[in-house]
């Protein structure tokens, strides 16, 4: 597989480079022992020798170096955990393609059993359809993956434009890794992005006050010329006064700093990531594709305001340190200073910020989508757009089964169809199909390729009823949970909104006489609406329907059949009505009879 053999040579490539980085870290270690060494041998030299000034000069050159090495060490740390992020993801990629599993975070913080779809559907969980496309970094990446999986597109014309997006996106894998690589190294916490958006919205504090604006550039100006008038005359009661007024400055305002250091202090290196995910966007040529222009235009410039904006923190952050706490802010009014700064910054940008973080999460998701078209080259974008007539597709499989074991079926809503009865014996392969239906139908509508030869929906609201749970918490029991997500279709239904229902053996929870009437009854009742639908049951009489309610509903089947004493399955669905049953030879088969 070309996929596998390309992230093979990436692997072999960045463990190149990692080795080679490890290499220039130990010799860079190795430079600066040696500088420090050179720095305390000058030194005493320079004592020792009666401050002769070559001994000085030799000791500025070797802190130059100790500090050069110090940086370039910083700086091939900083790499080193780059090329380990995409070491980590590559290898990640590799052992996906090849069957091994996915090892990406699998989005278990939004599994909701109330959902539309989302638990029937396998969206969220281990081994979950969003574990397979999740290539974010962010937590607003994270976030906004879910929600466009929970909430799918629901207009033609952006589909297709985001379609042509991940297209485009697709073979830039430098890019792609590269991006999320970034997005993981930016190391959010909740609370970050929760502490900028508190302070974004506090109200101005500082740089609405002229007083203290004036003061904040008097101040200093007195306090320095009092330093030099005592130098001159040795006088100090001006200098004194002067500082004096300004430590009287800082205690007013001292709770109006703290309250707003909390609330950005250590967010530079999270700010910083930020700006260079956006600088990236805004670097790419994207070909004329109007999705991603947008984040482009968005992202344009934005890398510089947010580094500004992490600059800012980080000398905020200085204010700790007792030099800057102290001396700067006695003589300069540091703090005052940087609230300045701080407010000018949010006074410009505060009402960009949200945009910029948004683009960046739209690349992420963008990116994932992405990433799962360049795993799977023979999956094929949808046709999208229409109505239900026409609607459905040929080899159509899940994108959760692995290619060598995935049984692919034609399926189609001809002409006035509404309600598809697929009836068959256990584990014949029924919902396994209402699955592979519905998870390609939501795949199309995020703008993902789907796993079929050939494909067309449009976009509408998909509700499922596969795997109701009763709720002790709720006081629920299996039935009346079955009931109530039922009843919330019929209301979806009643408003209008068009809908594709997907219902697997309902009604279990009842007697089977009264099972086959419910059934039977509401049927007859979704042909009302604008809805189609599949509706998988053992119920082999409920493929009468088919009779009464000719061109709108139609049957089809999954078979079993005995080979020299043997249960075989071929998973392929058929027209008609299920004839064999299973339930009792396997039974025997097991021992349990």
């Amino acid at each position: 597989m070309q996929t596998a053999i390309t992230y093979q040579q990436r692997i072999d490539e960045i463990t190149l480079r990692f080795r080679q980085t490890d290499a220039q870290l130990k010799q860079l270690s190795f430079i600066r022992l040696l500088a420090f060494a050179g720095i305390l041998y000058t030194g005493i030299q320079y004592f020792r020798q009666g401050f002769y000034w070559p001994w000085l000069l030799g000791a500025f050159v070797l802190v130059c170096g100790f500090i050069w090495s110090l940086a370039r060490y910083q700086k091939g740390k900083d790499h080193r955990a780059y090329l380990k992020e995409l070491l980590s993801l590559n290898e990640k990629e590799l052992k996906l393609v090849t069957g091994g599993g996915a090892d990406f975070e699998d989005g278990e913080a939004f599994i909701d059993d109330q959902h539309d779809f989302s638990g029937d559907l396998d969206v969220f969980g281990p081994s979950s359809l969003y574990q397979h496309i999740n290539r974010t970094g962010t937590l607003s990446g994270k976030t906004r993956l879910a929600n466009w999986l929970r909430s799918p597109l629901q207009s033609a014309e952006a589909i297709r434009e985001v379609q042509a997006a991940v297209q485009e996106l697709s073979p830039r894998i430098g890019f792609r890794q590269d991006f999320a690589a970034h997005a993981r190294l930016a190391n959010e916490s909740p609370r970050d992005m929760e502490e900028i958006r508190l302070w974004k919205s506090a109200p101005m504090e500082f740089v609405h006050r002229k007083g203290l604006r004036i003061a904040a550039y008097v101040m200093p100006a007195l306090v320095l010329g009092g330093i030099v008038y005592y130098g001159i005359t040795g006088v100090y009661i001006w200098m004194l006064l002067a500082l004096f007024v300004n430590w009287g400055i800082l205690l007013m305002n001292v709770k109006k700093v703290n309250a707003q250091h909390i609330l950005v202090s250590n967010k530079e290196k999270v700010l910083a990531k930020f700006a260079v995910l956006l600088r990236m966007i805004g670097a790419e040529n994207w070909n004329g594709v109007p999705w991603l222009e947008a984040r482009k235009r968005t992202a344009t410039d934005a890398d510089r305001s947010l580094h500004a904006l992490a600059r800012v923190s980080n000398a905020l952050d200085q204010r700790m340190n007792l030099l800057v706490g102290i001396v700067l802010n006695s003589v300069m009014l540091y703090d005052i200073h940087c609230m300045f700064r701080l407010e000018r910054w949010k006074e410009r940008h505060r009402g960009d910020m949200d945009e910029w973080l948004d683009a960046i999460a739209l690349m992420e998701t963008a990116n994932s989508l992405a990433t799962f078209t360049f795993n799977h080259p023979d999956y094929i974008f949808p046709e999208v757009g229409g109505g239900m007539s026409g609607t459905g597709g040929e080899g159509i499989g899940h994108p959760l089964i692995p290619e060598s074991e995935c049984v692919k079926n034609d399926w189609s809503i001809a002409g006035k169809e509404q309600c598809h009865i697929v009836t068959g014996s256990n584990m014949s392969g029924k919902s396994t199909f209402l699955r592979s239906v519905g998870v390609n139908w939501l795949l199309a509508m995020t703008g993902a390729p789907v796993c079929a030869v050939k494909f067309r929906c449009h976009p509408l609201r998909i509700m499922t009823s596969m795997r109701i749970k009763d709720s002790i918490a709720r006081h629920t029991s299996y039935f009346q949970a079955e009931l109530q997500r039922l009843q919330r279709i019929i209301d979806v239904l009643k408003s209008g909104e068009e809908v594709f229902i997907i219902l697997d053996e309902i009604l279990k929870g009842t007697n089977s006489e009264d099972k086959l009437t419910g059934s039977r009854e509401l049927v007859k009742h979704f042909l009302q609406f604008r809805c189609a639908g599949m509706i998988a049951t053992h119920d082999l009489e409920l493929g009468a329907l088919e009779a009464e309610c000719p061109g709108q509903v139609r049957n089809y089947c999954f078979e079993s059949s005995l080979d020299n004493g043997k249960l075989h399955f071929d998973y392929t669905m058929r027209p008609g009505i299920a004839r064999n049953k299973n339930a009792t030879f396997l039974m025997r088969q097991m021992g349990i009879i």
